[in-house]
């Protein structure tokens, strides 16, 4: 290892990282696919409930959890309907304590979009936000972001 990973690598292990990315992640990311780790690392507790009786299901079927600077924040419930060209967030669940503000809304914004242009679906459509209030920062964050680019 040499230069900048070197010096990468030192400042991490000696605790001089800071995370600045927002993310959607995968259920299947290893950050959450090991729910020990995440429980122990986060305090959060992830389940992939597309395995689980729709009535028991608690965030829904196939649900993101959206990574803020190196915390999880939140929880997404998508689907991209790509014949509709439509990525609809069925349901977004911030994590008890969290607050959705604007800064962090345009860094979700922007992590959706990238999702949203992944699955080639152009519109966002928000359906549920938890709590009711996230709705409109989100909104106004994702019309932003579209404007822009």
């Amino acid at each position: 290892m040499h230069g900048d990973h070197a010096r990468a690598l030192k400042k991490a292990v000696l605790g001089g990282l800071q995370a600045t990315h927002t993310s959607l992640l995968s259920p299947f990311d290893p950050i959450v696919w090991d729910r020990k780790r995440a429980s122990c690392m986060f305090d959060f507790d992830y389940r992939i409930e597309c395995y689980t009786l729709q009535e028991k299901r608690v965030h829904g079927y196939y649900v993101l959890p959206v990574l803020h600077r190196g915390q999880p924040v939140a929880r997404l419930d998508a689907k991209a309907h790509r014949t509709q060209g439509v990525f609809e967030v069925k349901a977004f669940c911030l994590e008890a304590g969290e607050v959705l503000d604007e800064p962090m809304a345009r860094e979700l914004a922007a992590a959706i979009q990238r999702c949203v242009a992944w699955h080639g679906t152009p519109s966002v459509r928000i359906v549920d936000t938890s709590p009711r209030k996230a709705a409109a920062p989100l909104s106004r964050a994702l019309r932003a972001h579209r404007k822009e680019t």
